[in-house]
């Protein structure tokens, strides 16, 4: 719960810092020395906003979860009802 309010204060200073150097990036010369360390500056920035940035789960792992959890129920309740019986877990499949 609170590690969400810091990220999110982490993402906006990157994001302030970013604006700062695009900004100090239209006084400077586009020859000179500065403007290559500001572009520098800027790519390390952006990276380092990839790696705070929340991860989020795919789609595809989402479903693969979701299948697996509905065959499991499916076969736990075949078991209830009928007369054989079986492991439900060597039906799982291995995440990828």
């Amino acid at each position: 719960m609170f590690t969400r309010k810091t990220e999110n204060e982490t993402l906006s200073l990157l994001d302030a810092e970013i604006v700062t150097a695009l900004a100090a990036l239209k006084n400077l010369e586009k020859t000179s020395d500065e403007y290559g360390n500001v572009i520098d500056r800027i790519s390390k920035l952006h990276k380092l906003k990839a790696e705070e940035s929340p991860k989020r789960v795919s789609p595809d792992n989402a479903l693969v979860v979701a299948a697996n959890l509905v065959g499991i129920l499916a076969i736990i309740h075949h078991e209830r009802v009928g007369l054989i019986t079986s492991k439900a877990v060597g039906f799982i499949l291995k995440p990828r």
